[in-house]
């Protein structure tokens, strides 16, 4: 245990807050210009603080005891530790219960704080933000300034107290080599994905379950675009992370209906070759079909249990378009080159949860039945659990003659 680490935090934090209230010293927001001058001023602060409160702190270690409390109160408090700490996937807190996710694997942390603590916390977090969390509006979602994704909802809509997930994106960009490693996939599947992206031609869907690795491999795949391509990227929260060293990038408000004026007004103007909407989770299904229908090669990520659901995904969050059904599908079928599914699932012998490519699917466009219009689509690759390995790839049949 570090020389500071035997302080109790949880006490320093709150008086030293409580100091700062009654003396009207602001907070540093987080998503301000950077602003050395007041990171220092503030640091002070907390220096005098521990000082004027007579809290023994051995002289040695005030520097970095005022610096742990100062990120604790401009950050997350008793769990910004974790936040910091690498290989952490995921942050839960259940009623003041801490565990982490680290590679696959939950471990349990222990009673950081009363619940209280963390419904306060949660209230200082949605106000750095500008946002409200209260009985009229008991849930949040909001992106960290790290691009964390953090996620919490208090009574009455959560029953057993305040409830916290903080979802950890990795610092390092992950290429296909790294996934290969991991198991998540092998070096055939990897080399099919370099030539779809290299190409720019067919446009692609991840899928999955939260968790499972989307954008993780969305990311690799964005990797091998050609240093010329014009990307064009929109996203609710910044998790995508393209290698290219000039591309046009817009966050926006989750559930903004601005989104489909960006993709309309200000990507098409701006002649991109590839379009990526980060993750369809609502409307922004509109903008993608939207972007099939104008030919532009196009990449999101979206929640579904496997490759073809992906599909009814895209059809169902569409539906606000106005657009037939039907309609949907043949622009969706005509349109879409591949769709990815990622697999999470938890593995009882060695308690964690294992994330690999379950399949890869080519449209190879739509036929009409007796039901209406339907997918036309090939499995060309996809995991066997009995051998436990992937089948051979199968070249799309479609593809030959296009």
């Amino acid at each position: 245990m570090s020389a500071i680490a035997r302080y109790d935090y949880n006490e320093l934090v709150k008086r030293v807050q409580d100091y700062m209230i009654q003396r009207e010293i602001p907070v540093p927001r987080w998503r301000r210009s950077v602003n050395q001058e007041e990171d220092l001023a503030f640091h002070a602060n907390v220096l005098r603080s521990l000082k004027d409160l007579g809290f023994q702190v051995a002289e040695e270690d005030r520097q970095a005891v005022a610096r742990e409390v100062a990120n604790r109160i401009t950050g997350l408090g008793v769990l910004q530790p974790y936040l910091e700490q690498e290989g952490i996937e995921e942050i839960i807190v259940r009623k003041g219960f801490v565990q982490v996710e680290r590679l696959g694997q939950i471990h349990d942390v222990g009673d950081l704080a009363p619940d209280t603590y963390f419904y306060r916390m949660t209230r200082r977090i949605a106000d750095l933000e500008g946002k409200e969390i209260g009985a009229e509006d008991p849930q949040i979602k909001l992106g960290l300034p790290d691009g964390s994704r953090f996620t919490a909802a208090i009574p009455p809509l959560s029953r057993e107290g305040t409830a916290i997930n903080i979802r950890r994106f990795g610092r390092k960009k992950l290429a296909f080599e790294d996934l290969i490693t991991f198991g998540a996939i092998d070096a055939e599947a990897s080399e099919f994905l370099k030539d779809v992206s290299r190409a720019m031609d067919k446009s692609a869907i991840f899928s999955g379950r939260p968790g499972a690795g989307k954008t993780t491999i969305l990311n690799a795949f964005t990797q091998y675009l050609p240093s010329h391509a014009q990307l064009s990227l929109v996203e609710t929260f910044q998790e995508v992370q393209p290698q290219l060293a000039h591309y046009n990038h817009l966050v926006v408000d989750e559930g903004m209906g601005a989104v489909g004026n960006i993709v309309n007004v200000v990507f098409l103007r701006m002649r991109p070759d590839v379009m990526i909407i980060g993750e369809t989770v609502s409307e922004e299904a509109i903008e993608f079909i939207m972007g099939l229908n104008l030919g532009i090669t196009a990449f999101t990520t979206t929640h579904a249990h496997s490759a073809r659901l992906a599909m009814t995904r895209i059809e169902t969050l569409s539906r606000g378009s106005g657009i037939p059904l039907d309609e949907r599908r043949e622009i969706i079928g005509s349109g879409l080159g591949l769709a990815v599914h990622i697999h999470k699932g938890y593995d009882p012998d060695t308690q964690n949860y294992r994330r690999r490519m379950r399949e890869i699917i080519a449209i190879n466009g739509v036929k009409r039945t007796a039901e209406g219009v339907e997918y036309d689509y090939d499995v060309i690759k996809e995991w066997d659990a009995r051998r436990k390995t992937w089948t051979p790839l199968r070249e799309p049949k479609h593809w030959r003659e296009a």
